[in-house]
């Protein structure tokens, strides 16, 4: 999915990012295995992710339609892969 990113300005592809935490997810594991295991499921879930931006992980994105992307590759804008 193309995006423009307006926290960071970022144009190109965006990324899968899992919400909550990781130091939450260990801890929970260490401490209280049942509820460990109940949050790992729930941030693999469709609802513990969402697409954003890779740089800054801003949820709030803006998707580009594909005449706008094009506009981009055509002007040189896009970053470097």
């Amino acid at each position: 999915m193309k995006i423009i990113c307006p926290s960071c300005h970022y144009v190109g592809e965006s990324k899968v990012i899992a919400k909550g935490s990781r130091k939450i997810e260990i801890t929970l594991w260490c401490c209280f295995i049942l509820p460990g295991m109940l949050y790992t499921m729930w941030r693999q879930s469709k609802d513990g992710q969402y697409q954003g931006c890779p740089q800054c992980h801003e949820a709030n994105v803006r998707l580009m339609k594909r005449k706008e992307w094009q506009a981009y590759e055509r002007n040189g804008q896009l970053p470097p892969e």
